[in-house]
């Protein structure tokens, strides 16, 4: 009998490595930052040098956080269907650190960091920054914060949050159009973005900005959050299906590594890329997901500090570049920036995350897919500033 990728057992999706995996994506997602924030670039990382610079740790880490998220969300959804008690479960475990971690830096950070201080919070500006962040805008009142590093965000991460929450809402829509067990219905789905993506590429078209840009995101960036969401929800759905094999493990992680290096113009091996990521990537993480050798299940028995290492990561990244950028070396930048986000996330699991869910689900709950800022997002048309 085949080996199944995914367990067929009736505890399997609570006996798994996810929590381990998203921690260490966190952390990849800063270790990527750091050369940004550092250096100004992240050309030179080398997660970034082994694929060819098509995908850095930052995106790498991005991918996996939408593909298990995808997988874990249709989980969630098929196992209870109940619309408000979906949509009231995804708000209680995004919203209460988001608006805590924004408020934080919006507040607090910005304010210190800025010439203008406090005085840049006016009423109006508090009224928007709140507004705009309870609809997961990851807003920062205007500044000159961080003005002096290579990197001028304050936290440059947060755009993620709200595409996410738009995944949510396309796993109840197609659930309410009965299409969540219709598997083939989503394989069409996910080709049409994949082929559409293919034709803006090749004819170099980036489609963004405008109004479209300020309410789900820049359109371009979802033909990449797409096809990883909608690859870890057909794992779910086909989790009956795929073998489990590490011979081929080895050998689709090597033609990746492979087509990155081919010879070819930067746009066609871009699009091979972005056709054999999602793909191979999803097989590699529920591959070390369920491994049999690889025990990390009470990864979380403390908490899951993944949400908030990476909410405060960036922040965090770009106050210890601000204040002692000149005199601290790269080579400890890195675990003292890692260490600090790490004590943040913790900080921010046991005393505001945890409290908004119901205790049976505080230690299995499914994080939001936590992101990074990745070097697409860089050339994102800036968001409309409300006058």
């Amino acid at each position: 009998m085949t080996k199944l990728l995914i367990p067929d057992a009736a505890d399997a999706l609570r006996r798994n490595n996810f929590d381990a995996i998203r921690l260490a994506m966190a952390l990849l997602v800063i270790w990527s930052h750091c050369f940004a924030i550092y250096y100004g670039s992240e050309a030179n990382e080398p997660i970034s040098l082994l694929l060819g610079g098509h995908y850095n740790a930052g995106k790498v880490g991005v991918w996996v956080f939408f593909i298990i998220s995808g997988f874990l969300i249709t989980h969630s959804y098929v196992r209870s269907p109940d619309i408000r008690t979906y949509l009231k479960r995804r708000v209680q475990r995004i919203h209460p650190g988001f608006v805590v971690a924004t408020s934080i830096c919006a507040f607090l950070v910005v304010p210190l960091f800025s010439t203008q201080g406090f005085a840049l919070l006016s009423a109006g500006e508090v009224a928007r920054t709140i507004g705009w962040n309870l609809l997961l805008q990851g807003y920062m009142p205007p500044s000159d914060a961080f003005a002096g590093n290579p990197v001028h965000a304050v936290n440059g991460a947060l755009w993620s949050i709200s595409f996410e929450f738009w995944c949510y809402l396309a796993v109840a829509a197609f659930g309410v159009a009965r299409l969540i067990n219709r598997r083939v219905a989503l394989v069409v789905v996910l080709g049409l973005i994949m082929a559409v993506r293919i034709w803006l590429d090749l004819t170099g078209r980036k489609p963004g900005g405008g109004i479209i840009g300020d309410i789900i995101g820049w359109p371009y960036l979802w033909f990449s959050v797409a096809p990883c969401f909608l690859t870890g929800m057909l794992v779910y759905l086909y989790r009956d299906r795929l073998p489990r094999s590490r011979a081929l493990l080895v050998t689709s992680l090597a033609a990746l590594v492979a087509v990155a290096h081919l010879p070819l113009p930067p746009v066609a091996s871009k699009i091979l890329c972005d056709i054999l990521f999602p793909t191979v990537t999803a097989y590699a993480v529920f591959h070390l997901a369920f491994s049999d050798r690889i025990r990390l299940h009470h990864a979380a028995r403390y908490g899951d500090f993944s949400y908030g290492t990476y909410l405060y990561g960036f922040p965090i990244q770009q106050m210890v570049m601000a204040g002692f950028g000149a005199v601290l070396p790269f080579f400890l930048y890195v675990p003292v920036t890692m260490a600090l986000s790490l004590l943040a996330g913790a900080l921010s699991w046991h005393l505001v995350e945890q409290w908004f869910l119901p205790r049976s689900r505080r230690t299995r709950e499914a994080p939001v897919a936590t992101v990074a800022l990745p070097d697409v997002a860089l050339d994102r048309p800036a968001r409309l500033q409300v006058p």
